[in-house]
């Protein structure tokens, strides 16, 4: 465990043409599907931000590090 891996001891490979076509081909299939998708209008529409949910939370904090300090100043006075 102790030896450290080299760059040079393992041989640089790149992909081949074949892999490279391939790769492109998908990438641009992927693209223009995602495209059509967006030109359609059948992508899902994004989800409506629940404000009051955030309100609420920060509420919830608010109101339990109020309460901890509450319980940490009376136990400081004892």
């Amino acid at each position: 465990m102790n030896e450290q891996w080299k760059v040079n001891d393992v041989p640089q490979v790149s992909p081949d043409d074949k892999f490279r076509q391939e790769l492109h081909l998908a990438l641009e299939q992927t693209y223009r599907q995602q495209m059509a998708r967006r030109q359609l209008g059948a992508a899902p529409p994004p989800q409506p931000r629940r404000r009051w949910l955030v309100i609420i939370a920060g509420l919830m904090l608010a109101g339990a590090l109020l309460g901890l300090a509450w319980r940490l100043r009376r136990w400081y006075r004892q």
